[in-house]
């Protein structure tokens, strides 16, 4: 077999592969015997026409059937011949078939980089701090006394900082609604029974500022500056003035940190509550810690390597990123007009993540071969064991999902990776 190899691109390689004649020759003829054994043709038995009757009834049918089995053997006899470690699907070009004479096609690959790695034990990094302060335990539990949270009606006073005032309010611009200039978002230019805590920087730039000292059954006026980088682009850089009434006056009652309220919430008195407050927090903070370090050789390894990347590789990277984001976006609530706005720079974020990721991705791989790390069946086993338990599913079902989805290679990719950032890991000086 013939195998001419062009350089395209730092990465990329056009295969010119030629099938020699006796071989299409032999795969005609064992295509157009399978072709004869069901073929049902008037006037003859099932399976008795005539090789000649065959080969010209189904003479199309025949050759496209050769060139569905010849491309793909022939492409992989000739990766394997050349040594060539191919990240892409390839595609077929320049076919050509004659009938007993020869099959000829060419492809184009990616193939994965060469580079030289940097040195990467002992990496320095700048060590986390991951010890846990009285404040951090104080801090959840004041979250966590927020949830258990009264909200006592205030009577006899105005509304101060620190109060939830119940509105009613309706904006307008100029003397238009404003429901009509953002239609999109209603409750910008509409809404009652809205509370709304009096603090600066929450709801609209300086709107509860001006709703201090208001008392229960008042109407005022507050007008609202919206910022040139308002979310909403038809009120950009106007006035909006509000007609707001304070319906009502809630002030937030805390419970108190004790036994009773450790037992209220988690079966346990105040003490108990606190040590497993620490436990979790430690946990936390060495899993933060640790995500700082990798973070830190990630970035030492990227910037001590440089080397082209595959084309195809960034590209399909950068489609699932934006996936991602977009899938997180509608999540959120984020209006499809908007993404549309944004999708230049969506695609740009995207872009840069794919390259840093898909860079990192070979230079991971390139140090599990050097290190000579390997996963073991019984690894992968166990991981299909953790991820039945975790996802309730019977292990059995998931194997099938794995294997019909090419998770089961994705897996191994991911255990392999972890074994070589472990290493990395270990082998860091941390300062």
């Amino acid at each position: 077999m013939n195998i001419a190899i062009e350089e395209v691109s730092a990465c990329r390689r056009r295969l010119r592969i030629e099938v020699p004649a006796n071989r299409v020759a032999e795969e005609v003829t064992k295509v157009t015997g399978e072709f004869q054994k069901f073929a049902q043709i008037k006037g003859f038995r099932a399976g008795k026409a005539p090789k000649s009757v065959i080969e010209k009834k189904y003479e199309k049918d025949i050759e496209e059937e050769v060139k569905r089995k010849l491309i793909p053997q022939a492409f992989r006899e000739a990766v394997k011949t050349k040594n060539l470690k191919v990240v892409s699907m390839p595609s077929v070009e320049e076919l050509r078939f004659q009938k007993g004479i020869s099959l000829s096609f060419s492809t184009v690959v990616d193939l994965v980089p060469e580079f030289s790695l940097p040195d990467y034990k002992g990496i320095k990094v700048k060590k986390s701090e991951a010890a846990v302060t009285e404040e951090d335990i104080a801090g959840v539990i004041d979250r966590i006394r927020e949830q258990g949270a009264d909200y006592k009606t205030v009577e006899g006073r105005p509304v101060q900082e620190k109060d939830f005032a119940v509105i009613s309010y309706e904006g307008s611009i100029e003397g238009k609604p404003i429901t009509e200039i953002a239609p999109e978002v209603p409750n910008l230019g509409k809404q009652g029974k809205f509370w709304l805590l009096i603090q600066d920087g929450l709801f609209l730039p300086g709107f509860g500022k001006q709703l201090i000292g208001a008392n229960v059954g008042e109407t005022r006026t507050v007008k609202v500056l919206f910022p040139e980088d308002f979310q909403q682009e038809a009120v950009r850089g106007k006035t909006g003035e509000y007609k707001v009434s304070v319906d009502e006056i809630k002030e937030k009652i805390l419970p108190e940190f004790n036994d009773d309220f450790a037992q209220t919430t988690a079966q346990c008195n105040a003490g108990e509550l606190k040590d497993r407050i620490r436990k979790n927090l430690e946990h936390q903070k060495q899993e933060q810690a640790r995500n700082a370090h990798v973070k830190q050789i990630f970035e030492h390894l990227r910037d001590k390597t440089d080397f082209d990347l595959p084309e195809s590789s960034v590209q399909n990277q950068t489609r699932r990123l934006i996936h991602d984001i977009v899938r997180e976006n509608e999540m959120r609530g984020i209006p499809a007009h908007m993404l549309e706005e944004k999708k230049q720079d969506i695609f740009s974020a995207a872009q840069t993540s794919a390259k840093d990721q898909v860079k990192l991705g070979f230079i991971l791989a390139r140090i599990a071969e050097a290190e000579k790390f390997e996963v073991k069946t019984e690894e992968v086993i166990a991981e299909i064991g953790k991820l039945s338990a975790r996802e309730n599913i019977p292990p059995q079902k998931l194997i099938k999902q794995l294997q019909d989805n090419d998770g089961i290679a994705a897996l191994e990719d991911d255990l392999l990776n972890r074994k070589t950032v472990d290493f990395l890991l270990q082998s860091a000086t941390i300062e």
